[in-house]
């Protein structure tokens, strides 16, 4: 059976999780279209040059790679923002096309097989572009809440941060941006004995480094902008908090207020250049969904605008709505029946008839009518049909499969 394995990292998905998959997305969507994005829909393949200088280090160890039979080099998709960027840079901007969401799988390229992250994964994200006031932000913020509240979910936050509060404390302690960079990921990783070892490293003074190995600590609700505001006096930093005051203000006002909470610890490197947000459930211990702003990432293309979105993992998604006994049974049919195949032209436009009535009708294949009463009381189907010739009539033995 060698052959019949799936490689590492990939799955099939049976009828029922792919029920409540695309019931997910509807759910989604939604909400993007009831705030005014419109979809579109990016190749998953796509030349590997378009993006070589952009794409990080780490981003281009993940990215898997196949060569075309013209020599050309290849990517299959690994960030839908960047092909959004992309677009806005050659087609969105003609349509003014400023509110976009998508659908897509996302690929990440993975060797060790012992690994639970998946190589293939599905996202649902919106893009906003050419805003760079704080209201997008809030709206951003704002959505991500709408959205996992709209699945039906429980359990959850929407963590929000500023990776330009960092970044002020950064640049006044005379950090480059290579330093700045490796310290981030120590306090992104919570490794806070590496943090101060760097920091001792790179000779950082005591006040600067008190305030970036505070930063973990700075979670919680509104009162943690206070404790964050006393500790810096750069203005970099004193704006990021203004920023933050006035998303968690709005979300107040909207009634959202519990469930946001801010993370100054929160310091998500890539693109990020303002606020940051990831969505999180008690009963995963992975995010549900990410994003924030990205100011600079559209000029590397060559249209420069700045934006802001997040993307939902709904694999995750889904993990959570299970721990929380929220998947759902996709519908049974109404009808389920067996013919004789004597008369097709009857058995067509009866059947024809009940589904133009909204009916849901299943035809079953070489069943008796005991097989036929056994398959629908299984799937919970309410009417069992047998057609012979040029009638139909309900089963004789039982008129209804659960009576």
């Amino acid at each position: 059976m060698k052959k019949l394995r799936l490689p590492f990292g990939v799955q099939d998905y049976m009828p029922q999780e792919c029920y409540n998959i695309n019931r997910t997305q509807e759910q989604l969507a939604s909400v993007f279209v009831k705030h005014g994005f419109r979809r579109v829909s990016m190749p998953a393949i796509e030349f590997y040059d378009v993006y070589d200088d952009i794409l990080s280090r780490a981003a281009v160890n993940k990215t898997f790679k196949m060569t075309d039979s013209d020599g050309s080099l290849l990517m299959l998709r690994f960030d839908p923002t960047l092909q959004i960027c992309r677009m806005a840079a050659t087609k969105l901007s003609a349509e003014r096309a400023d509110k976009v969401y998508y659908i897509e799988n996302s690929y990440e390229y993975i060797s060790d097989p012992s690994t639970a992250r998946s190589r293939e994964f599905l996202q649902a994200g919106v893009e906003l572009l050419g805003s760079s006031d704080v209201a997008g932000d809030i709206e951003a913020v704002a959505m991500a809440v709408e959205c996992l509240s709209a699945t039906g979910l429980q359990d959850f936050l929407v963590e929000i941060g500023q990776v330009e509060y960092f970044n002020g404390i950064a640049g006044e302690a005379g950090l480059n941006d290579a330093d700045a960079n490796a310290l981030r990921a120590f306090l992104n990783r919570k490794d806070m004995l590496g943090a101060e070892m760097f920091l001792r490293e790179k000779k950082v003074r005591d006040t600067f480094a008190a305030q970036f190995l505070l930063l973990p600590t700075l979670f919680g609700d509104a009162e943690v902008l206070a404790r964050a505001r006393a500790g810096v006096a750069n203005e970099r930093s004193l704006r990021a908090l203004d920023n933050l005051q006035q998303i968690l203000s709005a979300l107040k006002a909207m009634g959202w207020e519990n469930r946001v909470t801010v993370d100054l610890g929160l310091l998500r490197g890539e693109y990020y250049t303002g606020t940051v947000l990831k969505g999180i459930s008690g009963n995963l211990g992975m995010p549900l969904l990410d994003g924030g702003r990205y100011d600079a990432l559209c000029a590397s293309f060559g249209h420069a605008m700045p934006a802001v979105g997040f993307s939902v993992g709904i694999k995750r998604l889904l993990m959570a709505l299970e721990n929380e006994d929220k998947l759902v049974r996709d519908p049974a049919a109404d009808y389920a029946y067996i013919a004789d195949g004597k008369d097709v032209a009857f058995e067509y436009a009866y059947v024809n008839r009940l589904r133009a009535d909204g009916q849901t009708v299943e035809k079953r294949f070489d069943a008796t009518e005991s097989e036929l009463f056994a398959y629908c009381k299984a799937r919970g189907i309410a009417k069992a049909l047998v057609i012979e010739g040029g009638a139909a009539r309900a089963a004789t033995e039982e008129k209804t499969c659960n009576s």
